[in-house]
């Protein structure tokens, strides 16, 4: 990434902003359209990938009644490191510091030094789409970090695994999700706190697709995504249109021999 290049995402007030949509209707319609292919199963190992706040991780550990061996929740904000020590404090039964922990990593760089076939399932909430590559032969970003990033989950899968991720859609309209969430903004103990988090996103939203249209990020077409799924050797595909139809919510599953990292 050129020196120059902003990245909001390891900004506290961006990392609060994205903890503050659980509250909204299009994220509670995201998070029930993932976790209809969850299904943790006892002893199971899973990563929540770009975890925020951890409403996945939340959600893996009350669906599995506490029985998972581990969930890592990794992110690249050292706030969201704090936000998941709450959050096991919450939970019950409470969860162990080897059964629900943090690790701190930038994803387009790969993921940490997991061992191949480590997880029984991934899963991860707009996230994978930020995945960046600057390459410095030509002078611009490219989609090898995300291809990559893919890959290496993939590599990291259990036979027979699965990953359950949510994407944007190409060109998303940031304005359809604040709109069908003004509603919401009404029932909450901090209606101030919604409105300013709410613009923030809005804000935030706009360098988004900014930098989409760089070719930083990637807000691919359906096809594409299923495509290159199918390159890597996935199966199984299941997909379905959610967060006010600004998001696909993706599950595949790994049968085939761990693929090769894209160079």
């Amino acid at each position: 990434m050129p020196h120059t290049d902003v990245n909001h995402w390891a900004e506290d007030d961006c990392a609060k902003a994205v903890w503050d949509q659980h509250l909204l209707p299009p994220y509670q319609e995201l998070l029930a359209d993932t976790l209809r292919g969850l299904d943790p199963r006892p002893g199971e190992r899973w990563l929540d990938l770009g975890c925020g706040g951890g409403q996945l991780s939340a959600a893996l550990w009350r669906l599995s009644h506490g029985t998972l061996a581990e969930i890592v929740a990794l992110d690249c904000a050292a706030i969201n490191a704090e936000q998941i020590d709450r959050l096991r404090a919450r939970l019950q039964p409470r969860p162990g510091n080897d059964q629900l922990h943090f690790v701190t990593g930038n994803f387009s760089a790969g993921l940490p030094k997991f061992a191949d076939n480590t997880f029984d399932g991934i899963v991860s909430g707009l996230a994978i789409s930020y995945a960046e590559h600057w390459d410095e032969s030509v002078q611009r970003y490219t989609d090898a970090g995300y291809d990559n990033l893919l890959a290496e989950i993939h590599r990291v899968l259990k036979p027979g695994g699965r990953v359950i991720f949510s994407v944007n859609v190409p060109d998303p309209r940031w304005g359809r999700i604040f709109l069908k969430s003004l509603g919401q903004g009404f029932r909450v103990s901090k209606p101030f706190r919604f409105l300013v988090n709410g613009l923030r996103m809005m804000r935030y939203g706009r360098w988004l697709k900014r930098e989409a249209r760089r070719g930083r990020f990637h807000y691919l077409p359906l096809p594409e995504i299923v495509a290159r799924l199918d390159r890597l050797g996935f199966e199984g595909l299941k997909c379905r249109l959610s967060y006010a139809g600004q998001a696909y919510v993706i599950q595949a599953w790994r049968f085939a021999e761990p693929a090769r990292l894209v160079a």
